[in-house]
This record gives structure tokens, sequence and C-alpha cells, in this order.
């Protein structure tokens, strides 16, 4: 019986035309169905990645939900807060995104500033009166796609799948403590030259410094240069 069923359900996905739209945020969500539909949006894209989680097991799983509930809530919060999607993307990472059509690529670096900011200063002494602060943030700015794979009334269950997605993953696996936070070329050329230089006082004169730091990596078996910056920004400037 299970095979037979299985059979006819892949059968006819494997048969029936890939429906979806452009979008230009997930207003429209509630249009995809449980089968072949989807949702397609130019966005940039936060890859926020707890970096111990596998190690903070060894200390139980109790602690270690706890955690991530912790990151959950703050990650929640500051993607409502700020306009952005948030969505758990494994159990050691979540998404922001934020829309091309709603936010600029530099609006969504500004929110991973102030994200890295919460976790490393305001935060901090909470969070690590049960763990050491471990993360990272990587972003990339393209198309991806999503699609529903809960029930009817689970709206806001949407799968996201793209390169953009891939891509901010491997940056954020690149980027360590104090580089809380790393962009792809093609979000660097997009900054303006105020999110590329600041301005700090060295020997009594001002010299103008860059914010990034180049940094060569592999993706899809390709060498590539991401930016990292140990930059902060707080949510009450």
């Amino acid at each position: 019986m299970l095979i037979e069923k299985l059979t006819a359900k892949i059968s006819e996905l494997a048969k029936v035309e890939f429906n979806y739209s452009y979008e230009k945020g997930t207003e429209n969500a509630k249009a995809l169905d449980y089968e072949c539909s989807g949702i397609v949006m130019d966005a940039t894209v936060l890859f926020f990645e707890i970096k111990n989680l596998s190690t903070l097991l060894k200390t139980g799983k109790r602690l270690t939900t706890r955690i991530y509930k912790m990151y959950f809530h703050v990650l929640r919060e500051v993607a409502k807060t700020t306009g952005g999607i948030f969505n758990c993307y494994t159990p050691e990472s979540f998404l922001l995104i934020y829309p091309k059509e709603q936010h600029e690529v530099a609006y969504a670096v500004d929110v991973a500033l102030m994200t890295a900011d919460l976790f490393s200063n305001k935060l901090r002494e909470i969070f690590e009166q049960h763990c050491h602060i471990n993360f990272s943030i990587g972003i990339d700015k393209g198309n991806i796609m999503g699609t529903k794979v809960a029930s009817e009334q689970d709206f806001d269950q949407i799968v996201w799948i793209g390169s953009t997605i891939d891509k901010a993953k491997a940056i954020s696996h690149e980027c360590n403590r104090p580089f809380f936070v790393g962009t792809s070329g093609t979000v660097h050329h997009h900054l303006d030259e105020a999110h590329r230089v600041t301005t700090k006082n060295i020997l009594g004169f001002k010299k103008q410094i860059d914010i990034w730091t180049s940094v060569s990596y592999q993706f899809e078996n390709v060498k590539k240069h991401l930016y990292q910056t140990n930059l902060l920004k707080s949510f009450d400037e």
C-alpha cells in the first residue's frame, strides 16, 4: 500500500507543471499550495549561523534547546522590527530575508551589523550565563524561490531555495570572531561610500579607513572574494 501510494504521488509531482510567480514579498504566500507552486523574489539574504551548536550538545540537549530558543526569539523580533522575512533554515541557522522591492541592500547590511552588536554587546551577558556566544552572518543578494511544504493552515512555513542562500551560507562559514559579518562581492558592490569607509582618529588625525577586508574563499569550486568586517552598529543609533 505504501509503495503504491508513494509511486502515485511522486509520479504526479514529476509530471505536473511547476507554477510560480514573481513577488515583492510574501503577501501572496497564501496562494501557494501543497503541490508544485512557488514564489520568486529578488532579495538580500542574511544567513545567521550558530557556530558552536554541536559543541553545546555535549553539555546536554536541554541547554542546547534553551540557547536555540534564545537565538530564535531575538532574530524573529529583529526581522519583525526591521521588516524582514524570518525563517528557521536548519537547527543551527536562520534566514532574515529583505526583498529588493522593499529594502535596499545597504539597509539589510545595517541590520546585520546591528544584529551582531545585539549578540556581542547588548545581550552578551545574558547569553554567556549559559554559553559562549559564537555566531556569524553571511550576506548575498539575488533571486530566491520559496515553496510551501507544511499544511494549508501553516502559511508561514515556506522553504527557501537558491544559490544566493548557498553563497550566504558559505560566507558565514568563513567568518569568525571578531569578524562576525561578511558579504559577497555583489553585495559589497552595491554599497555606497558611507557603508564602505569610516573615519577614525589615529594619532590625533582623522583618517578614513576601509570598513571591509577582502578574503578569498571557495564557492562551488571557484575562487571568490568575500568582504568581512568587525564593525558593529547599534539599534539605538
